[in-house]
């Protein structure tokens, strides 16, 4: 068989390459560079928009940090798509201005497994006497984890375009009516060096009840102080008959001994739909004596 009888052959069994494998696909490689693009573009325009402070489950804990406030953006319109998943909140801390409100949320408990990190944006509806303030995972897949276990408490800081006034927060998620924690109705615990210094905000919470909220404040030396906020259905009872009255901002507030007399004492007012108690921790081996308790609430503008 000569060379050229082989060629001839080979040529016939191998089939040739179809022209159009010849040429690049790239109209498929800019579709998919186009893909890239924009998730790539939707996490970076999410990301910029808010920054989360991941805090542990159960009684779980937020540490104020200065530097950079978690808050969360309106929401906007992702591309090829104007939804998101909701994303409940359990309680709200507001400040004294009335136009920055803590949400502390996390994903509905029975709703799909989360993968990934979450982005969250607000929108908010003011009425004369309700704001409705709702959260939205937009998330590529709208499937984001507040924390690696997907079931911590997340504080977002949401700014109002207007005062809040005494006005209801209701969750965007299912229209409930949430906790509202008001620091208007809250003494002012003076800080710097002859002062306090505030300390990690706790806040606990299950699903489907309401949420107890508490903050502290330290000094060195002590005593400390430390304010609790109750829904008025889930306050403690005084352990004790009154001592006296007095006034916090303008609510009535009344002193009680606490369960442990050797503990110390006790203050109880309610305000804006919230039972607060604040009380005094000594330094260890030691107990505060009413007049100590006294002195104190003086020094915050309690009398």
């Amino acid at each position: 068989m000569t060379d050229d009888t082989v060629s001839r052959l080979l040529e016939e069994a191998v089939p040739g390459i179809p022209d159009e494998l010849r040429r690049p696909p790239l109209r498929e490689v800019r579709a998919r560079a186009r893909r890239r693009r924009t998730r790539r573009n939707a996490l970076a325009a999410a990301a910029v928009t808010m920054a989360l402070v991941i805090t542990p489950a159960l009684w779980r804990q937020a540490t104020p940090d200065e530097s950079a406030p978690p808050s969360a953006g309106e929401r906007p319109v992702l591309p090829g798509s104007t939804l998101g998943t909701k994303v409940t909140w359990w309680m709200a801390r507001v400040d004294r201005t009335g136009t920055k409100v803590t949400l502390y949320a996390t994903r509905p408990p029975d709703g799909p497994p989360c993968q990934d990190r979450w982005f969250l944006q607000a929108s908010t509806a003011m009425e004369d006497d309700v704001a409705t303030l709702g959260l939205w995972d937009v998330s590529v897949d709208g499937l984001g984890c507040p924390s690696q276990g997907g079931g911590s408490l997340v504080p977002v800081e949401v700014t109002l375009h207007q005062p809040l006034g005494d006005r209801a927060l209701v969750d965007g998620f299912d229209e409930t009516t949430r906790p509202v924690y008001r620091e208007a109705d809250l003494p002012v615990v003076p800080q710097g060096p002859d002062g306090w210094s505030e300390v990690t905000t706790s806040f606990g919470a299950s699903p489907g009840s309401e949420g107890l909220w508490s903050v502290g404040y330290t000094r060195s030396g002590g005593p400390d102080v430390w304010i609790h906020g109750y829904p008025p259905d889930q306050a403690p009872t005084p352990a004790a008959d009154p001592i006296d009255t007095v006034d916090v901002l303008g609510a009535r507030g009344t002193i009680y001994p606490r369960a442990i007399k050797e503990i110390g004492y006790e203050l109880r007012w309610e305000a804006s739909g919230v039972v607060y108690f604040l009380e005094l921790s000594p330094t260890e081996g030691e107990r505060i004596s009413l007049q100590q308790f006294r002195q104190v609430l003086t020094r915050l503008d309690i009398s």
